[in-house]
């Protein structure tokens, strides 16, 4: 049995890929991907190897299995896969990559539309997490590099006089930066630089998550 059209879905929702876009990667049209997806139609090998080669997927577990969101995302190129797979309690986290960041669009705006990955990592609050890319605005102390994956989660209510100094990110309707907090009294703002600086509102505090955590490749 062949995983090929389940698979091809998978990676072009998870890439953030309509099926033109996904087509026109591989000299394809829309209605053939759409073909293959529906298991109307078989992908001829040589594209099926230049999919499997484009997204580093293995050749026979594209054919072959479903394919997971970590595979896909490449996880293992940062991680031991070993040691994840054998970690209980994997919870499932929106992932913004570097291809849903350059969107922009509705994809890039709602978090539900966003991959899971999974990942030993457990908050009481949200958990979010970014691909870093130098596009994305932070200040110049920030100092992880791109590709390192990126955890905040959502800002905790109970404890909003310890994030003085803390790194963050906002993430609004028309903006998306990383700063860092500043606590001055009962006002709280995540400053990019001298010049940019937002201020937190307690009616949408849902726009800033604070940095947990950064995991790099291996």
């Amino acid at each position: 049995m062949s995983f090929l059209g389940q698979n091809i879905k998978k990676l072009r929702q998870v890439k953030g890929l309509s099926q033109q876009a996904f087509a026109e990667l591989f000299d394809l049209k829309r209605a053939n991907i759409s073909s293959y997806e529906e298991k109307r139609a078989e992908p001829k090998l040589e594209f099926v190897i230049r999919i499997a080669n484009y997204f580093s997927i293995p050749l026979n577990d594209f054919i072959e299995r479903p394919l997971s969101v970590n595979e896909i995302l490449n996880f293992g190129d940062y991680f031991d896969e070993d040691s994840l797979s054998a970690s209980k309690g994997l919870t499932n986290i929106p992932f913004l990559n570097r291809e849903g960041f350059a969107r922009n669009d509705e994809y890039f705006q709602d978090h539900r539309l966003l991959p899971q990955l999974q990942f030993p990592l457990y908050s009481k609050n949200r958990l979010l997490a970014v691909e870093m890319n130098s596009t994305i605005p932070h200040p110049s102390d920030f100092a992880y590099s791109d590709g390192s994956i990126l955890f905040f989660e959502d800002i905790d209510r109970n404890n909003l006089h310890l994030i003085n100094g803390l790194f963050g990110l906002f993430w609004g309707k028309d903006d998306f930066f990383i700063g860092q907090f500043k606590v001055e009294g009962t006002e709280i703002t995540l400053q990019l630089n001298e010049w940019k600086s937002v201020s937190l509102s307690l009616k949408s505090p849902e726009k800033f998550w604070t940095l947990l955590g950064s995991f790099q490749k291996v």
